[in-house]
């Protein structure tokens, strides 16, 4: 459109060379006025057809401009509800997680409890007197039964579960998110103390205990 402006202003300068021409000499002038006519409608067509195309482009710019707005917003609506739906599944995966672990720890401080004070212990039907044996045994039986796969498994629907809240945060969310790794982690680390017991009593006790308490803290905080 700027192109044909610009040819009408030309063909319109060309026209009035010829008028001032055509007067100089005393000439009639109708071919110059129909050369400048001719320029003027070019030109003012060019205009406006270019005003109009400008104006277009900014209503269509708009119009993407809103589309690309709605459809952030949209994208921020369900990652919303993706996280909402995620922590609280999460949130009581982890608790029954840390449920499944403290019970697996407590079962071992009763084997370690029974030999000390009882000298000993009875775990699937067999007698045990040693600590070091009996909890072994306690261990292998857990592993026999499903136990501990029960919980291997719990912790990695967990962990499967956190991935996808990580994916859909927010700035609003940060916050939590930050609460539910803390939580996670100590989950992760009472789950490595019950799976692989070691020390004596008083050191596994007080890893336990330590871990166990830190699980409940985490737990109040992020429900």
């Amino acid at each position: 459109m700027l192109i044909l402006s610009t040819i009408g202003i030309i063909i319109l300068i060309v026209g009035a060379i010829f008028f001032f021409i055509d007067y100089a000499k005393g000439r009639k002038k109708k071919t110059s006025y129909v050369v400048m006519t001719t320029g003027i409608l070019l030109g003012t067509s060019g205009y406006f057809g270019y005003s109009y195309q400008v104006h277009q482009e900014a209503i269509s710019d708009a119009q993407a401009e809103a589309a690309e707005e709605t459809r952030l917003a949209r994208i921020g609506e369900d990652k919303e509800k993706a996280f909402s739906d995620n922590y609280s599944s999460i949130t009581y995966n982890a608790a029954d997680t840390g449920s499944k672990a403290e019970k697996i720890g407590n079962e071992l401080l009763k084997v370690w409890h029974a030999v000390i004070w009882d000298d000993s212990v009875t775990i699937d039907g067999q007698k045990y007197t040693d600590i070091s044996k009996a909890v072994n045994a306690q261990h292998k039986l857990y592993i026999s039964n499903g136990t501990i796969d029960k919980l291997d498994s719990s912790l990695a629907g967990v962990e499967a579960t956190y991935k996808r809240l990580k994916k859909n945060v927010t700035s609003k969310n940060t916050d939590k998110l930050e609460e539910m790794e803390k939580t996670i982690k100590s989950v992760r680390n009472l789950v490595k103390i019950v799976r692989n017991p070691s020390g004596n009593y008083t050191t596994f006790s007080d890893k336990f205990s330590d871990a166990d308490s830190e699980v409940s803290t985490n737990l109040e905080q992020i429900m």
